[in-house]
């Protein structure tokens, strides 16, 4: 009778032990998944290209839609490099799947000057870089943890 208690016992213990391990494997999975999206995130961000011009002659592509914003006068609401990563946001927020760059941008202060207003139109080359492999290709590296 005694044996089977502690048989009980070791058997709770492992199967404890086992729960626990679980949970840690899918925090760390869940916490690689959210470092994977974040990596997305960044790759699809930085691949959009954004000009005042048109697209490159020759490179067929497919207006997604206008984009524009106003704000108030602002020496950060006139940089351009605020401007563009303005942009690149709003354009990824609205078309996550497809965007590839950022033409005709153009910025106007109002003539009291209080205002800036920004539009631009996105598009997608109808030959783009291919997503899912910019989005897999930091598959199977392994990193040294020194």
């Amino acid at each position: 009778m005694r044996l089977s208690g502690v048989l009980k016992t070791i058997v709770a213990l492992s199967l404890l032990g086992g729960v626990a391990g679980c949970a840690a494997v899918e925090a760390q999975r869940h916490e690689a998944e959210a470092k994977q999206q974040a990596f997305v995130q960044r790759v699809d961000i930085a691949h959009i290209w954004v000009t005042n011009g048109d697209a490159p002659a020759g490179k067929p592509y497919t207006v997604l839609g206008d984009l524009s914003y106003s704000e108030p006068f602002s020496p950060d609401a006139n940089d351009e490099d605020k401007v563009r990563d303005k942009l690149k946001k709003m354009a990824y927020e609205k078309y996550p799947d497809d965007i590839d760059a950022i033409i005709k941008e153009h910025t106007d202060v109002n003539d009291s000057g209080t205002e800036v207003s920004v539009s631009a139109v996105a598009i997608k080359y109808d030959s783009s870089t291919d997503r899912t492999a910019l989005h897999k290709m930091t598959e199977g590296i392994i990193a040294s943890p020194k």
